[in-house]
């Protein structure tokens, strides 16, 4: 299985924007209100941070996985102990990100279908995509979907032109202070430092050196719509008024209506938007198995699907209530993040640039 450079520019992109869009603008406006842009710069230069940061630790061991290379550096028992947060890390994001997703199509689209209905279907098509193509079928998906989905954000937005107030960016700074924007960096940050994922993938590229650049170019791609998403939502909205919207985005393109005949735009972004979610929930099963796999010393990787999907769906179903969903972002941005996207992995290549240093010596 290999991938190429484009196909991990796209995985990257598509897979951080979808979530990003919806979940991400609302806290953002909450804290640091109409300077919510600023704080979304802010945490664009952490996750891009982050991005570099795990890459160039991938690339330093070409052809290993994190499970893998975390073994080879640490031992076989301390390398597998280390890597845990990492599978608590996808599993819980897996489970949250289908529960939401089928939520999500249950409110606006099938509110007479049971939510578990629809997240067996996910499911379906997630092992589906993942057993029959594996990285690479996920990365050709990924080609396919990602340019669809961002030609279509990009359309919204400048069919979103006509309902602007200018005023609402007014004033800047003096109502939020650097505090506030610097807090409010954090879930922007959170969202984009979603790619340590690619200490898992980044080993099945052709040529991994091209991994640096285009990772930082669809992390940075995936941060100017979050910025481009959440000054539209504030241009719209007004920041007291975007605060009370669950998906805010969501909110903008179903506003959107031009002399009477250009309307539901909601319907078209939706239709392409579940695709995008599909490559996501894909690509975390196929990391979950292949990398619990080589944890199990399995040789045939495909053999988790049929464990680990169970698992992301019957957690799904465990999920309490909307309570829970509010609450699991401060556990990803104050837990998973610092230790699975900043901690570990400089820990991981502080061991590494040691070990490299004592066999020249």
């Amino acid at each position: 299985m290999k991938i190429s450079g484009s196909q991990i520019f796209w995985i990257v992109a598509t897979v951080e924007v979808v979530m990003s869009i919806w979940l991400c603008i609302m806290p953002v406006i909450e804290i640091s209100k109409q300077d919510a842009w600023l704080s979304v710069l802010i945490g664009s230069v952490i996750g891009l941070a982050i991005t570099y940061l795990v890459v160039h630790l991938s690339v330093i061991h070409p052809n290993q996985t994190l499970v893998e290379f975390s073994q080879a550096l640490l031992g076989k028992w301390f390398g597998r102990m280390i890597v845990l947060p990492y599978f608590i890390a996808w599993y819980t994001l897996s489970a949250v990100v289908l529960r939401s997703f089928g939520d999500f199509i249950h409110l606006v689209a099938l509110d007479r279908t049971p939510v578990w209905i629809i997240m067996i279907l996910i499911v379906g098509l997630m092992i589906y995509l993942t057993y029959s193509g594996g990285i690479t079928g996920i990365g050709r998906f990924s080609q396919i979907v990602g340019p669809i989905l961002f030609l279509t954000l990009f359309v919204s937005f400048i069919l979103s032109i006509g309902n602007v107030r200018w005023h609402h960016l007014l004033p800047v700074y003096a109502d939020s202070g650097w505090l506030n924007i610097l807090k409010g960096s954090i879930p922007a940050a959170s969202y984009l430092g979603e790619s340590f994922f690619l200490l898992a993938i980044v080993s099945f590229m052709h040529n991994p050196q091209k991994a640096p650049l285009r990772s930082m170019i669809g992390v940075g791609l995936t941060a100017f719509i979050i910025l481009i998403t959440t000054i539209m939502v504030i241009l719209v909205f007004g920041p007291n008024f975007s605060v009370n919207l669950r998906f805010p985005y969501f909110m903008l393109i179903r506003s959107i209506d031009i002399l009477n005949f250009i309307q539901n735009v909601d319907l078209f972004v939706i239709f392409v938007w579940i695709y995008g979610m599909f490559a996501k929930l894909s690509l975390y099963l196929f990391i979950t198995s292949y990398e619990a796999a080589n944890w199990l010393n399995v040789k045939d990787w495909r053999r988790i699907i049929w464990f680990g999907a169970p698992a992301i769906f019957i957690m799904a179903i465990l999920v309490p209530n909307e309570t829970f969903l509010s609450i699991y972002p401060k556990f990803w941005e104050f837990g998973i993040i610092p230790v699975c996207g900043i901690v570990l992995p400089l820990l991981l290549l502080i061991i590494s640039m040691v070990k490299k240093k004592s066999v020249k010596l």
